[in-house]
């Protein structure tokens, strides 16, 4: 009988651990067999050598394997999808680390919508001549629409052309009490710079709101614009200016989840399988509505907008508190990257620089001596009419940053002299706190930096998010400065690179992102002249400048970026070879499959009658027809 009671227990345990056994088994070998095999390929890993394969695998929403055709293909199961793409170049997913996401899809697709639901009335700058030009549309357009009394409104300039005549309208002639006329019974804010929220003209009755509430905060930090008699006209710059977005109305995400699913079609349609943004609280509800709907196929890195200039306390350091290591907090398809002022400088004609402006852009100095400097310590408005402040918000916002442990990111650093007062600022945090202080801190734009400020970059570990497209500007920038301007300060990748500068690549644009990739190689502008030729890049660095590196940006290095085993399987399959295609057609390169986490998103019409695929939930087109179904082109004045 003792024997007996011992046998049970034994063959009891040894039936429930084979049972386990097989099971694992069955999960390990069900989990090990590849979803899809990509095949017969020339597949740049872009990893740490920039290896070649000839194939790779992907199990669920991670890749599994990657090697020769021989080695890879022996994995597939009977229910592994195997995609021969015949030689083409296979790169990893594309990452986009500044690209106003939900800016552009509301500017090609929000239309449909109509200003109604969009919440931004436009203002037409078409043919306006003068003041009562402007005040007549606006009125027009109070009469239209009928706004509920004390309802807030916002008019978005379009297709202002940023001459003198129209700089004079909106900055000397209109003020709060202008507006007041046309609008008396709502608060109305009318921007008047790029980024939207680097300045509004508010109505009486908006000015006499915010500074009801916000006085003390508007005193100390500014930056408002007073007139003769030195009341405030109802002009404001950050960071004042930032208090608008505790008012303005924003669209429902039901209404605006179609415009960015569109927009998002198109991302996938260039390869583009992360982007970093800055992004209101609006915009995320739409993202957080696309994924519960199974629609989010794009990786959102965010820099969360809305808190500068918009805590509860005065006291910066204190407000900062409750973010302190938010960065990199979230899941792999939406998560956090910084949290940041957005813009410390002016963009265009504003941005903030130490190099003489000539010519046509001369009559700018008339507001900004040296741009639209939030940075500096001092309010360089325009003479009589920047009102003092007491304190530098932007400066401060620094250094409380760095002593909580908050990121500096996604934000618009375009001039020179920018970029030198953010080194300075580094620099003297690093001394006191030491570089930890700072880590992974990226300026964004790069779109002048002097060569003097290369050695620096490097030795404080500032990383540098540059954008191609102000090459394209090079002619206007020579006019506009000089020569030099155009060939050495702007956007100067290749000398930053050398001296060790962290170099990653960014839009800042609706384009198509390999037109960019083009102009890296080529520094070519669209006339086909070259501005800074010395500047250039080989297309390895173009690539890891938008895969590896600019993972590394977006705090997922470990995650996406490379084609490797284990990391997330983002996966693009082009039509021509990225490393032998002429230089100057680099722009001509088209995906013909996009998979993104695994999933196939994006099949070119083409492509997907060649391998007979119709995957659930893909989007088959071509960039082309997808871009088509935008329903406005024009854009926002940038001056």
């Amino acid at each position: 009988m003792p024997e007996e009671r011992n046998t049970r227990p034994k063959f009891l345990w040894i039936a429930i651990m084979a049972v386990t056994m097989f099971a694992w088994y069955e999960q390990t070998a069900t989990a090990q067999t590849p979803d899809i095999i990509i095949h017969n390929g020339k597949i740049l890993t872009v990893d740490a050598t920039f290896s070649t394969a000839e194939a790779l695998a992907i199990a669920g929403n991670k890749i599994l394997a990657v090697g020769t055709n021989a080695d890879v293909l022996q994995l597939a199961g009977s229910s592994t999808q195997k995609i021969d793409v015949k030689g083409r170049t296979v790169i990893p997913g594309l990452i986009n680390t500044h690209q106003h996401i939900h800016n552009y899809a509301e500017g090609a697709y929000g239309s449909n919508l109509g200003p109604e639901k969009m919440k931004v009335f436009p203002l037409d700058w078409k043919g306006v001549k003068s003041k009562d030009d402007v005040l007549n549309q606006i009125r027009g357009s109070m009469e239209k629409y009928k706004f509920k009394p004390g309802e807030w409104v916002y008019f978005n300039n379009i297709d202002a052309d940023g001459s003198a005549e129209t700089i004079k309208i909106l900055y000397d002639i209109l003020d709060r009490w202008e507006l007041a006329k046309v609008t008396p019974n709502n608060p109305v804010a009318l921007d008047i710079a790029i980024p939207d929220f680097n300045g509004y003209l508010l109505n009486d009755m908006a000015m006499n709101i915010i500074w009801a509430k916000h006085s003390d905060f508007i005193k100390k930090y500014g930056r408002f614009w007073i007139n003769k008699a030195g009341l405030p006209d109802g002009h404001l710059e950050p960071p004042a200016a930032r208090l608008m977005l505790q008012y303005l109305q924003y669209p429902a995400a039901a209404d605006l989840a179609p415009v960015y699913k569109s927009y998002i079609e198109e991302q996938a349609a260039g390869g583009i399988t992360t982007v970093s943004t800055r992004l209101p609280a609006y915009s995320k509800a739409v993202f957080d509505l696309l994924r519960s709907r199974g629609e989010l196929t794009l990786r959102i890195g965010a820099g969360l907008q809305d808190i500068f200039g918009n805590l509860p306390e005065l006291e910066i350091e204190k407000g900062l508190q409750r973010y302190s290591g938010v960065a990199g907090t979230g899941d792999d398809m939406m998560w956090v990257t910084s949290l940041g002022p957005t813009a410390i400088d002016g963009g265009g004609t504003r941005a903030c620089t130490n190099q003489k402006r000539k010519g046509q852009l001369e009559f700018i100095d008339n507001w900004w001596p040296t741009g639209q400097c939030h940075t500096d310590a001092e309010f360089r408005g325009a003479a009589g009419r920047a009102a003092s402040i007491q304190g530098s918000y932007f400066r401060e916002w620094v250094f409380a940053s760095a002593k909580t442990n908050v990121r500096f990111a996604n934000t618009h650093v375009a001039g020179d002299r920018s970029v030198r007062n953010m080194l300075d600022m580094i620099e003297q945090v690093q001394k006191q706190s030491g570089a930890k202080a700072t880590e992974g801190w990226a300026f964004d734009h790069c779109r002048y930096v002097d060569p003097r400020d290369f050695p620096r970059l490097a030795r404080l570990k500032v990383m540098m998010s540059c954008a191609p497209k102000y090459i394209d500007n090079g002619s206007s920038v020579a006019d506009a400065f000089n020569p030099d301007m155009a060939n050495k300060f702007l956007v100067p990748i290749g000398s930053m690179l050398k001296a060790g500068v962290k170099v990653v690549y960014e839009a800042d644009r609706d384009t198509y992102d390999f037109r960019d990739i083009e102009i890296m190689v080529n520094r070519k502008d669209r006339q086909g002249k070259a501005w800074g030729v010395q500047e250039a890049v080989d297309r390895p660095t173009a690539l890891r400048m938008v895969t590896s590196w600019a993972a590394e940006y977006v705090l997922r290095a470990d995650k996406i970026g490379s084609l490797e085993k284990g990391k997330l399987a983002d996966v693009v399959v082009l039509d021509k070879d990225f490393l032998t295609i002429p230089a100057d057609d680099i722009s001509e390169l088209r995906p013909r499959m996009t998979i993104s986490d695994g999933r196939i998103v994006f099949l070119h019409t083409d492509f997907a009658a060649e391998q007979n695929l119709k995957p659930s939930g893909a989007v088959i087109a071509s960039y082309e027809s997808l871009n088509a179904r935008r329903t406005r082109r024009g854009r926002i004045a940038d001056f």
